[in-house]
C-alpha cells in the first residue's frame, strides 16, 4: 500500500512539474542579449495566444453559466478581473523593467516578466475551466 502511494505521489509530482513552464529567460539560456531577446521575441506570441485562447474559453463558461442561472454576473465579473489582470501584468513588469535601470536588460525583463505572467494566467484559467 505504502508503495502505490509513494508511486501516485511521485506520478502527481512529475505531472506538475511537467505542466509547468521553467521561466522565459531560463528557456531561452542564450549567450548574447541579441540571442535572448530574439528568444523571447518567439515566445511572447505564444504565451500571449495561450492567455487570450485561455480567456475565450473562461468567457465562454461564464456567459453560460449567466444564461443557465438567469443571473448577468459572472462574465462582468470575469471581465472585471481580466481588466485588473491586465492592469496589473502592465503595471508590475513596467515596474521589473524599471528595476534594471534602463538599457537592454530593462527590455529583456519585462519582456520575459510579461511571457512569464501570460503563461501563469493562462495556466491558471485553464485549471478553472477543463475538467
Amino acid at each position: 500500500m505504502r508503495i502505490i502511494f509513494a508511486l501516485t505521489f511521485a506520478l502527481a509530482a512529475l505531472t506538475v512539474q511537467a505542466e509547468t513552464s521553467p521561466p522565459a529567460q531560463v528557456e531561452c539560456q542564450a549567450s548574447n542579449q541579441i540571442a535572448l531577446k530574439d528568444c523571447l521575441a518567439k515566445l511572447a506570441p505564444q504565451a500571449e495566444q495561450d492567455r487570450k485562447n485561455a480567456e475565450t474559453a473562461a468567457r465562454a463558461m461564464m456567459k453560460n453559466l449567466d444564461r443557465v442561472t438567469s443571473r448577468p454576473k459572472a462574465l462582468p465579473a470575469f471581465n472585471q478581473a481580466s481588466k485588473a489582470y491586465q492592469n496589473y501584468q502592465h503595471a508590475h513588469c513596467a515596474w521589473i523593467g524599471k528595476s534594471f535601470a534602463g538599457g537592454g536588460s530593462a527590455e529583456v525583463a519585462e519582456r520575459a516578466c510579461r511571457i512569464d505572467l501570460d503563461r501563469a494566467r493562462a495556466d491558471e484559467l485553464s485549471r478553472f475551466y477543463v475538467q
